[in-house]
């Protein structure tokens, strides 16, 4: 079981054809994990024979994610959305392309469920414009977080669109060695 959730990390791009996938050389951290949904987009077919059921399958097309921060600065949003800043103002443009990114994050372990840690890096997607609500103070605070969608999609060099590592697992990988653009490339340890 999962009791939590935080470390929110970003890794760019670089390329993704048929010869390989490349990252940028840093990853870059977001403030105040507060939630995440994913979601898989599935490719489902059935045949049917005799007035039954005969096979199914399933297949994941893509995943969509859903991740809200506690804070987000301009040039965060600049960065994740392909905007730019100029003189101190994010101009929100509708042509704007956003980056490609991998997204990860960690989300502890209860003890009946092991322990330690489940990590995560979701491969190569792209965000949609940026969802923000605003709504005057009341008796109570009540904080605004901003939400950021993301399509993730296979990688062209290899298929692959997310790795999961538990880090009680035995030969699992540690989050220093987990969360790098040399992980990111293999899914695993040295490469």
């Amino acid at each position: 079981m999962i009791k939590g959730l935080r470390n929110f990390v970003y890794c760019k791009v670089e390329k993704d054809d048929e010869t390989g996938t490349t990252y940028a050389t840093e990853v870059k951290k977001l403030t105040g994990a507060r939630n995440v949904s994913i979601t898989p987009q599935l490719a489902e077919g059935a045949l049917y024979g005799d007035d039954q059921l005969l096979e199914s399958e399933s297949a994941i097309s893509a995943i969509d994610v859903s991740i809200e921060v506690a804070s987000l600065t301009l040039e965060q949003e600049a960065e994740l959305t392909g905007n730019e800043i100029e003189n101190g103002v994010l101009k929100v443009n509708k042509d704007a392309v956003a980056p490609e990114i991998a997204f990860g994050f960690m989300a502890p372990k209860s003890k009946t469920g092991g322990g330690g840690f489940r990590m995560v890096w979701l491969l190569k997607g792209t965000a949609k414009p940026l969802s923000e609500e605003m709504a005057t103070k009341e008796d109570n605070i009540t904080f605004q977080t901003p939400t950021i969608d993301y399509t993730f999609t296979p990688r062209l060099s290899d298929g692959e669109i997310m790795f999961k590592a538990d880090t009680n697992m035995e030969n699992a990988p540690t989050e220093e060695q987990f969360f790098t653009p040399e992980f990111l490339k293999e899914g695993k340890i040295g490469v």
